[in-house]
């Protein structure tokens, strides 16, 4: 059966079952770890897509922001035109949002102009091992379509803000993906596919879970030991991108 994106107020759907979740708060809390510990030192940080808040009550210094009007958002923004200025930015951090970004060439460019030399745009994404293609086409909800244009990947200008293509990250961050093609001064720095296990049998911000919370640091071992293969094994990436202030080098 697939599994369907939620409904409704999903702000307030997304809370609940954090909050009668503890095997998901525990995985994330590994996530946000990753996120923020490979943003490197210095502010400001933005979080771009902040959502119902989650990453910033671990990490209250970071600057929360959404694309529309959020109780949990610090900012309003626009990711295709960020408010900051030049080389503002010491870190830029998201978690499941490039995929969902109407143009992801553009925040790139922003990032490219607002991360002062040496700051880092950092993610955790969907990605296709052979895994991630089994799931993401067979199990999630979200489109799953490695043929579009990385350019122009929506048909629709006016595209709902969930609607999501998770082969996008693969298109523009595997080695000679759609970033490098864009010349910008950005490099991918890290770049960790790695299989998700706990998150898989979590459930993620469906009502149920397979994996009791007691559990979750014996998964993440087991995770760390099948993740040496990411070609067979891998469904998510962290994705380190970092201003070089020169020419593109190769990750």
């Amino acid at each position: 059966m697939l599994i369907r994106a939620p409904s409704g107020d999903w702000l307030a759907t997304h809370r609940g079952v954090w909050a009668r979740k503890p095997t998901l708060r525990a995985v994330y809390a590994r996530w946000f770890h990753l996120l923020r510990d490979a943003c490197g030192p210095g502010t400001p940080i933005v979080e771009l897509g902040c959502g119902p808040g989650l990453f910033k009550e671990l990490y209250p210094e970071v600057i929360a922001s959404d694309t529309i009007s959020n109780p949990y958002a610090d900012r309003i923004v626009d990711a295709a035109a960020l408010p900051f200025a030049d080389g503002e930015l010491a870190g830029i951090v998201m978690l499941d949002v490039f995929h969902h970004l109407p143009d992801p060439a553009q925040l790139l460019r922003e990032a490219a102009r607002t991360l002062r030399p040496g700051g880092r745009l950092v993610m955790i994404e969907p990605w296709m091992g052979l895994a991630g293609r089994v799931f993401y086409r067979h199990v999630h909800h979200e489109v799953c379509d490695a043929s579009v244009d990385p350019a122009a990947p929506w048909k629709s200008p006016d595209k709902d803000p969930l609607q999501g293509n998770v082969a996008l990250p693969d298109l523009y961050f595997q080695p000679r993906g759609h970033l490098e093609r864009l010349a910008l001064d950005l490099r991918v720095v890290r770049r960790e596919p790695f299989a998700a296990l706990p998150w898989l049998l979590s459930g993620g911000f469906q009502p149920f879970t397979l994996l009791p919370a007691a559990w979750v640091g014996a998964l993440e071992r087991i995770d760390r030991v099948i993740s040496r293969s990411p070609a067979l094994t891998a469904t998510r990436c962290l994705v380190v991108i970092e201003r070089t202030g020169g020419p593109m080098e190769p990750a």
